[in-house]
């Protein structure tokens, strides 16, 4: 039956397939300064996303072929590494994400806190330069987008593709999401917009063949009309998931309520 938003809900856990580009922000490091814009104000309450530690952060963009939704693009902002109350040491954090499905904008905002908005999604590869180019767009400016990348193979190195899992990875990658505000506005129940009340805790995994590739150029501005024209920080080598990538959600934990 579907709910107030008119949407059914599905649950985690959630298995995915499909495949993705992870664009590295601040690789050498981390950065101590967060992204200005990097988290829409009308999702979060007030002071949550003031303790921000820095740490490696990331975008990135998923073509989702198989989820318990159906099919839907994805771009994602991960700036690196929050405190949160219910941990002794800090845990990354989902600030920002679009998507091109209301069905997984409700879903993933009731399951897991994130932030999820609707926006317009292209990718066009060019057999001339061999260049994809992956555009976002709000859906009322489908025409203007605000988030464009640009990336292609590097000779020799983009052949090679090596299995890879997050297993691997040597950084903390369980999640702690703050609870999120509905959107309440007409379009806001349309989109699925939904809020929730409590902290929820994750730790997502992925797996497949990645491979390297470059990032020829990348325009972030206009998300909410904060973000610079460029991103800064972000490594021009790319992490490209082949098809048939691995991504599983687990069922969230659902956190202690706190003031923050």
């Amino acid at each position: 039956m579907a709910n107030e938003y008119g949407i059914e809900h599905a649950p985690g856990p959630w298995e995915c397939t499909g495949e993705a580009w992870w664009f590295t922000c601040y690789p050498m490091g981390g950065n101590k300064n967060n992204v200005a814009g990097a988290a829409n104000p009308l999702d979060f309450h007030p002071g949550v996303n003031d303790n921000f530690y820095g740490g490696i952060g990331m975008i990135m963009v998923v073509r989702y072929t198989s989820t318990p939704v159906g099919p839907y693009d994805e771009l994602l902002y991960i700036p690196g590494y929050y405190d949160t109350p219910h941990a002794s040491s800090s845990r990354y954090r989902i600030t920002n994400i679009y998507v091109s499905s209301k069905e997984t904008t409700y879903n993933g905002r009731r399951n897991w806190n994130i932030p999820k908005h609707l926006a317009v999604f292209n990718f066009d590869k060019s057999e001339t330069t061999g260049h994809t180019k992956i555009t976002v767009a709000h859906p009322e400016t489908p025409d203007n987008p605000f988030f464009v990348a640009i990336v292609k193979d590097i000779p020799i190195i983009s052949s090679i593709g090596v299995p890879l899992s997050t297993s691997l990875f040597p950084m903390n990658l369980e999640f702690h999401q703050p609870n999120i505000k509905a959107v309440d506005t007409p379009q806001g129940k349309a989109n699925g917009e939904t809020g929730t009340k409590t902290w929820q805790s994750f730790r997502p995994w992925m797996g497949g063949k990645a491979r390297f590739v470059k990032c020829v150029d990348m325009k972030n501005g206009n998300g909410d009309g904060t973000w610079p024209d460029k991103v800064d920080g972000v490594w021009g080598a790319v992490m490209r998931w082949d098809a048939g990538m691995k991504l599983k959600f687990p069922a969230a934990t659902e956190l202690p309520k706190s003031n923050l």
